[in-house]
């Protein structure tokens, strides 16, 4: 053990090391003398708060005026490059720990993993219309890292409608309703996937079409009152889609399609603005044939409150499932299983280093087998604790500590109960760089 944290401490000095010169040239969250003003009495939190906007508005105002300044001049950029952006996104793992295997065995792991890589190129078209495509790096079987699509839609911008308004359509392979919202509530994705995900129901990308918005217009100064800009609907927000069901690195099999929604409220904006509660709802059927002959049904309901601040997270969300998307929860007879869990994350940032560093925690509970159709206790619990360095503008480093202890009938996450499978705990310690521009 002590070799293993020897280990893990080289590799978070490492990383530590890379993200020291981001660090040194990120600006301070507020300028030095608004402090000493506040602190003094001169100024009131109130009044700093307007001069920041004021700033940040003249700012605005100086990159249009050098913006048109090069127009004037004729040096626009070539008509190919308007309209362009290119985004990244990686998680650079190491994890060191054991792994839970069938009766009582356990075997261990000490590795560097990537694992995530998205590259991401947006184009603009047209005022009410752009393109996405996303790349998605995986391991397959033989070790080797292989690219596969994540999204590639055509994004449609469409006018309001009453209390619906920001409306626009995705067409092609894009988000399903709820991971891509739970994940820009959970900001420490990069630690591991979210909690309906990694118990194996379904993953966030699909090909359909799919309409999604705001109820009420945009939530304002939402980045400043809530500590996040993404899925800002003054009264909340909606998604719904129609899919093949069988998520982003699966073939099509059936010929059923699953319809999703998610509908979001935020019921106290201007008293609360960061309180929310969401349902997300799912029908269709799994994409495999079961011993039956039958497709096996495949349902969702998840329900989750949720509390954002600038300082603070919790969620805290319960959901029940019929099978799963591959269709491969059912048990001897080809009947789809049904399932239930739930989950609980919090999130708190620490009032030093310009609140830089948080500390977060997390714990899913999941029955693969509520109805006990092929055995009881076959469920498992899982707590995560640890520490995050947010370095600069989601560039951020984390230290975990991960547990999950299984039931004696459970299998493995994703899997279906074994009987006597006495997989016992399994357990790791994490280290993640997450690399974002």
């Amino acid at each position: 053990m002590k070799k293993n944290l020897i280990v893990l401490f080289m590799a978070m000095a490492l990383l530590s090391g890379m993200g020291a010169n981001l660090q040194a040239s990120d600006h301070s969250r507020e300028d030095p003398l608004i402090k000493i003003l506040i602190r003094k009495g001169i100024l009131t939190q109130k009044e700093a708060e307007e001069i920041k906007r004021e700033a940040a508005g003249l700012e605005k105002q100086r990159k249009k005026e050098i913006v048109k300044e090069v127009q004037d001049k004729k040096l626009s950029l070539p008509k190919a490059l308007k309209g362009l952006k290119i985004e990244g996104l990686a998680y650079i793992d190491y994890s060191n720990g054991q792994s839970a295997e069938a009766q009582g065995r356990r075997s261990s792991f000490n590795r560097f993993s990537l694992t995530r890589g998205y590259l991401t190129v947006k184009k603009q078209i047209l005022p009410w219309m752009q393109a996405r495509i996303t790349t998605d790096i995986h391991r397959d079987s033989s070790g080797d890292y292989t690219t596969r699509i994540k999204y590639l839609y055509a994004e449609l911008r469409l006018p309001d409608l009453g209390p619906l308004t920001e409306m626009k359509a995705e067409i092609g392979q894009g988000h399903i309703p709820w991971l891509d919202f739970e994940e820009a509530v959970n900001t420490d994705r990069c630690q591991g996937k979210m909690a309906i995900e990694r118990a194996g129901v379904f993953n966030s990308a699909d090909t359909g079409v799919s309409l999604h918005g705001n109820f009420g217009g945009r939530l304002r100064d939402a980045l400043e009152r809530t500590g996040d800009p993404h899925y800002d609907g003054r009264y909340g927000t909606w998604f719904f889609g129609v899919y093949n069901g069988s998520g982003y690195h699966n073939r099509e099999i059936n010929n059923n399609k699953v319809l999703e929604g998610r509908i979001t409220l935020r019921p106290l904006p201007d008293l609360i603005p960061g309180l929310q509660f969401s349902y997300f709802g799912l029908h269709g059927e799994g994409n495999r044939r079961a011993s039956n002959g039958d497709f096996p049904g495949y349902t969702v309901n998840l329900g989750m409150l949720s509390y954002e601040h600038p300082w603070l997270i919790f969620t805290a969300q319960y959901f029940q499932t019929t099978g799963n998307a591959q269709g491969t929860w059912v048990d001897a007879r080809g009947n789809a299983l049904e399932t239930d869990g739930y989950s609980f994350f919090g999130s708190v940032r620490l009032p030093v280093f310009d609140r830089r560093f948080s500390l977060f925690t997390r714990y899913d509970h999941f029955d693969q087998d509520n109805d006990k159709k092929i055995a009881r206790d076959a469920n498992y619990n899982m707590y995560i604790g640890g520490l995050a360095w947010n370095v600069y503008r989601g560039n951020k480093l984390l230290l975990v500590y991960e547990k999950t202890d299984y039931g004696e009938n459970a299998g493995r996450k994703g899997k279906v109960p074994v009987v006597g499978n006495r997989l016992g705990d399994d357990h790791r310690i994490q280290a993640v760089w997450q690399i974002k521009f």
